[in-house]
């Protein structure tokens, strides 16, 4: 009995022991953890971050040309990637001097002109004795910062008829564009890191070819950033700048029936002074066909008419006295 006891009491012991030194010592799973959790505590954050860059090359890269990675917190409005844009039409009844304020503008607030287009009256227009207005276009660039103020400043110079602008966000995309390039860069270098070392010509030339895409796809995303940035820093203003004899406020809308009246009757006096000018025009102008006619016209009827009478004194028997002999004496 007491020897039973005492095998017990030892069995007890062992499993004590052996559980006591489970709890003590750390798998090899866990010691490997913890060594991972202790390096990315005590690692630099920019270290983490290449890593994070570094390890993001994979077959995704592949199709897209780069990878998403996180992004810190929305940076503040002051730091928004922000395109502007706008159209602007303008009625003038001073053409030239709208013109000239409207280069003025562009000068002082450090603008350009990227493209111009001026149109006046067509020939026919002139020759018609009509009134000719002229227009132009413009595509103006002006610095972002000062784009408001030049919008507000074309009401100076001309009846604004018509004004919208358009302000695209671009954040997202720009940030999304940066890390895509930041990615294909690191699968760059280590495309390169690899071609030095390859020795196989069957490993170079598909170490080769994957350069060659990475390198497409930098020059196109490094394309997009350039352009962004340019549109970003300096604002699109359309503007449209048409000459009247009226502007549009002033309009046949606006004034009273009596006003109407008599705008419609100068208009209809017009209209008669064009029609006479447009004969006399008709008239001067078919002089020189009218003295070609007659000088190859008139000789033709003397002839036409002389062979009628010729013909006509033949039907009738009459001897042609113009033909007869003297009588002989």
């Amino acid at each position: 009995m007491k020897t039973s006891q005492k095998l017990l009491s030892l069995a007890l012991a062992l499993v004590l022991i052996f559980a006591f030194a489970s709890c003590g010592s750390k798998s090899p799973q866990a010691e490997m953890y913890d060594s991972s959790s202790n390096e990315s505590i005590v690692q630099d954050p920019k270290e983490a971050k290449e890593k994070s860059l570094t390890g993001a090359v994979s077959a995704t890269d592949a199709e897209r040309g780069g990878t998403e990675s996180s992004e810190p917190p929305a940076a503040p409005q002051s730091a928004d990637k922000i395109i502007y844009s706008g159209y602007t039409e303008i009625e003038t009844l001073e053409f030239d001097k709208t013109i000239e304020d409207l280069m003025k503008m562009v000068g002082e607030t450090g603008g350009f002109i990227q493209n111009s287009s001026v149109t006046g009256g067509d020939y026919a227009s002139m020759y018609r004795g009509k009134d000719i207005y002229r227009n132009a276009s413009y595509t103006i660039r002006i610095p972002s910062d000062k784009f408001k103020s030049a919008t507000d400043s074309l009401k100076t110079i001309g009846n604004v008829v018509s004004s919208n602008t358009n302000a695209e966000n671009i954040t997202m995309q720009y940030t999304d564009t940066e890390a895509r390039l930041t990615a294909c860069r690191t699968k760059e270098a280590r495309l390169l890191e690899l071609l030095s070392k390859a020795t196989n010509m069957e490993d170079i030339l598909a170490i080769e070819n994957s350069l060659s895409d990475v390198r497409y796809e930098i020059e196109s995303l490094t394309s997009q950033i350039k352009n962004w940035d340019s549109l970003i820093s300096y604002s699109t203003l359309s503007i449209y700048i048409r000459e009247v004899a009226l502007y549009s406020k002033d309009s046949t809308s606006a004034i009273g029936y009596g006003q109407q009246l008599k705008e419609t009757f100068v208009y209809s006096l017009r209209s008669v002074g064009h029609f006479f000018k447009d004969f006399l025009k008709f008239i001067v102008g078919a002089l020189p066909v009218l003295a070609v006619l007659a000088i190859i016209g008139v000789p033709i009827l003397f002839i036409i008419r002389s062979i009628r009478i010729k013909k006509k004194a033949k039907m009738s028997g009459t001897p042609d006295k113009r033909n007869e002999n003297p009588p002989k004496q």
